[in-house]
Parts: C-alpha cells; structure tokens; sequence
C-alpha cells in the first residue's frame, strides 16, 4: 500500500533551492548631488540617474545615464555610457555633455563608485574637448538609486 502512494516527480515541480545569488536584470534610478571641486568653476549639483545593469555572482554589468545641473558651471551636465563592478566598488564612463553659456560641449568622463546597498560615494572626472575653460572637471558625489523593475531571475 506505501508503494502505491509514491508518485514520481513531475517537470512542472518547483525548481530546487539555491543558495547564492541569482542572475537577473535591474532597472534602477535616483537621485545624484555633490560637488565640482576642482579644475573647474566649483560648485554644488543635483540632478537624477537612470541605469540598466545585468547583476550575476556579486559582479555587475550595464548601461547607465544620468543628468545633472552645476551651480559652478552654470550649466547642465549629461553623461552616459557603460558601467561594470564588482561586490563594492563600481566603474563607470561613457560621453559628457555639458550645456552651459549658451554652448554644447562634448566630451569624455569616468567615475569609480564605493556602494552599500542603494548608496554609493563617488568621484568622477571629465574632460571637454574644444573649449577654452574649464576643459578639465573633478567632482565628488553621493548616489541613492532604488530598483524599478526586475527580470530574468532564474
């Protein structure tokens, strides 16, 4: 009679328990402040930040935007590119673009990111091409991003 109650496992069961993490794809965005302090026109900005990442075995791979304005400068800052990390420590760096006295101004930035949890401290550096101040930015930051939206958790 015990035989007869034994079934076999099915395909549509549950997945089996894992421990560590999962791979999956976040959205995240927030909000970025600091400060310009040095080699350029100092000054506080505040402004908001938008990334898509791929986060597998504590390491992190992605795109990121984010715009920002500069009391310093004036002006409005926009940067995008690629992002990567891992555990604590994120890199980041891509193109700057950066609209103040009635210009546009392209050109590089990178950033290296210490994070806990949703907060990250920051220090970034850019570089314009073709401008006859201010070609060379150095700022400080603080970053609080939040996940929109999850997937491809297997």
């Amino acid at each position: 009679m015990v035989i007869a109650l034994a079934r076999p496992a099915l395909a549509d069961d549950d997945p089996p328990f894992v421990i560590g993490s999962k791979p999956a794809w976040l959205f995240l965005g927030g909000v970025t402040t600091g400060g310009t302090i040095a080699l350029a026109d100092r000054g506080a900005f505040v402004g908001g930040e938008l990334s898509l990442a791929r986060l597998r075995d504590a390491s992190f791979i992605g795109l990121y935007a984010d715009g920002y304005y500069d009391w310093g400068a004036h002006g409005t800052y926009m940067t995008s590119g690629l992002e990567l990390g891992h555990k604590f420590v994120g890199l980041d760096g891509g193109v700057a673009l950066r609209l103040a006295d009635g210009d546009k101004q392209l050109g590089a930035t990178g950033r290296v990111t210490f994070g806990l949890g949703v907060v990250g401290v920051y220090a970034r550096y850019a570089h314009f091409w073709d401008v006859m101040t201010d070609e060379n930015v150095i700022q400080i930051g603080l970053v609080l991003k939040l996940p929109l939206w999850t997937g491809g958790i297997r």
